[in-house]
């Protein structure tokens, strides 16, 4: 299965499981009205006649009423708009194309919804599509762009910057020489994506290092399994580890902890450390391997109070082998629900550290030129009623892993032995055998 090159770690997009499957993906097209006589410049209606749709087309996506619908200052605009069109130094940019996408990315913007609700040009939302699907070329890198420059949350196993030696904790301050930090929204994507068999170079800041590291990396086809497990040396534990929940996360998962448990497993660790979300239904298909029924989330509209979303019983496959569940900045959206409804529900507990603090479901809004809006248009609490949202979910137990030091994965275990776990830099995952091993003793 394919992954996206580069995954911005919020646009992972989740449906409620009470939508139809697929639901995430679903266009809802909108017209815009004609907006006449507003200026003298035809950027000025183009831009004013979007603006108009989306807010108001969003809202009735979501709640649909006439009576409430929101509006724009449309003479403000038009007063902004007409200054830029006369006085700014490079007409080249004054494009509709360029002021269409700068003026809905300014919306999206002002919701404060960094990084998850968000507008995807034609060609973003395609590539996002094909991500979910995975058929995407590029490097394989999850990124976080809260910060200032783009960090580098997790690599994907056996992809070209895994290859190279990228890890989690860096920072791509350049692309091909273009600073990070003065790219516009989109722009990095834009330019890491290419033609599988081409290079790009990127500038890499890295703790530890007293400069930037240059790297060449060619893209490429990646190909990534959602799940994989193998046994932690020296014990009858079993590390499953689930890098993203793309299309068949959940069954792929399943199978991976049947397999640990055909292998006489007698305890299991589930690695949700650098997993930046995604389909929320494939979490919840995760969560009824080890739970036999319990309440997921609670979700909440814009009114009234929050409502209990399900764990289907009758389906667990493992809900009494002893669990631990690790977690760390990178953990984000549909895998802080899972590892949210593993703790609230008394399956397991968490161990790592803070996550990321995604807290809101997304819809998908198609527009009429084939861009689209993913849209917060519902927030979700754990079980026990805590938000997280821009806090994130703490430990049970926390357990740093060291700067510049890397996780281990299913991989790299396979050909370890007890001792080279002990003398291993992953402190969370050393910990986290730890606890569970006099739980999983035979």
């Amino acid at each position: 299965m394919h992954v996206n090159a580069i995954w911005p770690m919020m646009s992972a997009t989740m449906a409620s499981p009470s939508s139809p499957r697929g639901a995430e993906r679903s266009l809802y097209e909108r017209r815009s009205p004609s907006v006449t006589g507003m200026a003298r410049h035809p950027l000025m209606a183009l831009v004013l006649a979007l603006a108009v749709s989306l807010v108001g087309g969003m809202v009735h996506a979501v709640e649909p009423n006439e009576e409430e619908s929101l509006a724009l200052d449309a003479g403000l605009i038009a007063e902004a708009l007409e200054v830029l069109d006369d006085r700014f130094v490079d007409e080249a940019v004054l494009t509709e194309e360029n002021l269409t996408t700068g003026a809905i990315r300014g919306l999206v913007e002002a919701l404060g919804d960094d990084g998850h609700t968000e507008y995807l040009t034609p060609e973003e939302y395609q590539v996002s599509l094909d991500m979910l699907d995975g058929r995407v070329v590029g490097i394989g890198v999850v990124l976080d762009h809260r910060s200032s420059q783009p960090l580098i949350i997790s690599v994907v196993d056996g992809s070209p910057a895994d290859r190279a030696g990228l890890r989690a904790g860096d920072v791509i301050a350049s692309v091909d020489g273009k600073d990070t930090a003065r790219l516009p929204e989109g722009a990095l994507a834009d330019l890491v994506r290419g033609t599988a068999g081409t290079t790009v170079r990127l500038g890499i800041e890295r703790s530890g290092e007293p400069r930037p590291l240059e790297f060449g990396i060619a893209r490429a086809d990646v190909d990534v399994d959602p799940a994989a497990w193998a046994r932690v040396p020296g014990t009858s534990v079993a590390l499953v580890r689930i890098v993203q929940f793309s299309v068949a996360a959940g069954p792929l998962t399943r199978e991976a902890v049947e397999a640990a448990l055909e292998a006489e497993a007698s305890g299991i660790v589930l690695d949700l450390r650098g997993n930046p979300g995604g389909l929320v239904h494939e979490a919840l298909d995760v969560a009824t391997t080890f739970l036999d029924g319990g309440v997921a989330y609670l979700e909440k509209a814009r009114e009234g109070p929050p409502t209990e979303v399900a764990i289907s019983a009758g389906r667990a496959l493992a809900p009494d082998v002893p669990l631990v569940v690790l977690v760390d900045y990178g953990t984000a959206s549909s895998a802080e629900i899972l590892a949210a409804a593993l703790r609230d529900n008394e399956r397991a507990s968490l161990v790592g550290e803070q996550t990321f603090g995604t807290g809101t479901i997304l819809n998908t809004f198609g527009l009429s030129d084939g861009s689209a809006l993913r849209v917060g248009v519902l927030s979700w609490l754990t079980p026990g009623g805590e938000a997280v949202h821009r806090v994130g979910l703490s430990p049970d137990h926390e357990v740093e892993l060291a700067p510049g030091s890397l996780a281990l994965r299913p991989a790299d275990l396979v050909a370890m032995t007890a001792i080279d776990l002990v003398n291993s830099d992953d402190v969370p995952l050393r910990f986290a055998v730890d606890l569970i091993s006099p739980l999983a003793a035979p």
